[in-house]
């Protein structure tokens, strides 16, 4: 009988455990610290590409999508280039520009930014790039934006409106071309 107790008491706790490793995985913003942006008016935010910021002397990340680098072109069907890592990042400009930006940090990455979710308002910065197409769901940290890369890319948004290739791609073959863009493939997503 004690064995069989002490082997329900365990199984509670692997119960326990899997739920909160599945509530931080999916609904991460739930299990993080909340820091409100409290920037006086002399700073602002700085999009630094379309899927980090500036507020302040703070480098934001946001978690869960990965938007094209800022030197990333897509190309049309007739060949022609579009500079989409330059449009993300004016997309991101734009949504942050109030000055209202409210993040949830949910980690640091291996460069010392915060990870965070962000939000003007009521509106989710992340999800929003990913909706609009200029990010798309960086599945390797989160699978919460998956079902918004899948309504813009239905709907053709942003870069889904070009080939391109994906920005995890893009910047592991410019590190084995040592920085040069010429060798990258085009291919439909």
């Amino acid at each position: 009988m004690r064995w069989s107790s002490i082997r329900y008491e365990w199984a509670g706790v692997a119960f326990l455990l899997a739920m909160l490793f599945a509530i931080h995985y999916f609904k991460p913003e739930w299990t993080s610290v909340v820091i409100e942006s409290q920037q006086q008016r002399s700073h602002s935010y700085h999009a630094i590409d379309g899927d980090s910021f500036k507020a302040g002397d703070t480098e934001i990340r946001l978690h869960g999508i990965d938007a094209p680098e800022y030197r990333q072109t897509c190309r049309d069907s007739g060949g022609k280039q579009h500079p989409c890592g330059k449009l993300a990042r004016d997309v991101l400009s734009n949504l942050i520009r109030t000055r209202t930006v409210a993040c949830s940090i949910i980690d640091r990455d291996r460069y010392g930014r915060q990870v965070s979710v962000c939000k003007d308002g009521p509106l989710e910065i992340n999800r929003e790039m990913v909706r609009l197409g200029w990010a798309v769901a960086y599945r390797k940290h989160a699978l919460i934006y998956v079902s918004a890369e899948r309504e813009a890319k239905a709907a053709k948004r942003g870069i889904w409106a070009w080939n391109f290739v994906r920005p995890e791609d893009y910047r592991a073959k410019n590190r084995a071309v040592q920085g040069s863009a010429s060798g990258i493939e085009f291919k439909d997503e």
